[in-house]
């Protein structure tokens, strides 16, 4: 009889080593698994189809601070800083230039789009002084000559070198009772773009602070509306 020969068979050693690539194959197909899981987790829009992520959902959060309360649309908010205690102690936003209650939600991209946004912080009023003060007793005393009319229909102020303002133009709507004040910076801001501020009171309690691109100084009027605009439809005081 002819002998039967045994099929092949790995040797132990052989069978280690597959096993050992079998275990290195898993682990990293698991290691990479696990990356783009949390990676998916912390940007959920990620996994949308790029059609939907162009148009935001037009949810809204309601945001209680100080003396009243917020319900603004998510795509709007830019950041809520709260205290160590999580009351809120501001609220980023982002709001296009010529925002209206019922306009399409759409989303900030970057500062590149700068020139059609307006950056503002709701937060806690810093100042109390009337503006006719603000600009008799503080601003008179570093201007550095009369105001001169400007192309915005606002009236322009320059400060003396080596003052606390040199960096910045001022611009108002009236010398004798100013309800205006726009300050804007003679140089870029760190976001690329020259920028110009105003603040205004919604409460004694609750100011919102607003920043705009200084192109669009002369429409500091409609920039205003769209200001006013926010606060009316999204705050509610809770003296009501």
């Amino acid at each position: 009889m002819r002998p039967k020969f045994a099929p092949f068979a790995p040797s132990i050693k052989e069978r280690s080593v597959t096993a050992l690539v079998l275990i290195l194959m898993v682990g990293l197909f698991s290691t990479a698994g696990g990356i783009l899981a949390y990676y998916f987790l912390r940007n959920p829009d990620l996994l949308l189809d790029a059609k939907s992520r162009k148009i935001p959902l037009a949810t809204k959060t309601n945001i209680i601070v100080s003396d009243g309360q917020f319900l603004i649309a998510d795509y709007l908010i830019r950041k809520v800083t709260r205290t160590p205690l999580r009351k809120v102690s501001k609220i980023s936003l982002n709001i296009p230039v010529n925002w209206k209650q019922n306009d399409e939600p759409i989303r900030f991209r970057s500062t590149s789009d700068l020139e059609d946004w307006i950056l503002a912080d709701i937060e806690k009023t810093t100042n109390t002084l009337p503006l006719k003060e603000w600009l008799d007793d503080i601003y008179r005393l570093y201007i550095a000559g009369p105001a001169i009319s400007h192309s915005s229909g606002l009236l322009r102020y320059r400060f003396k070198p080596q003052s606390p303002y040199e960096t910045i133009e001022l611009f108002t709507d009236n010398l004798q009772n100013p309800s205006f004040f726009i300050k804007c910076e003679l140089q870029s801001s760190s976001l690329g773009a020259r920028l110009c501020e105003r603040t205004s009171k919604i409460t004694p309690q609750i100011q919102i602070r607003y920043r705009f691109a200084r192109l669009k100084l002369g429409d500091w009027r409609q920039i205003h509306q769209t200001i006013q605009n926010l606060v009316k439809s999204s705050f509610r005081s809770n003296a009501q």
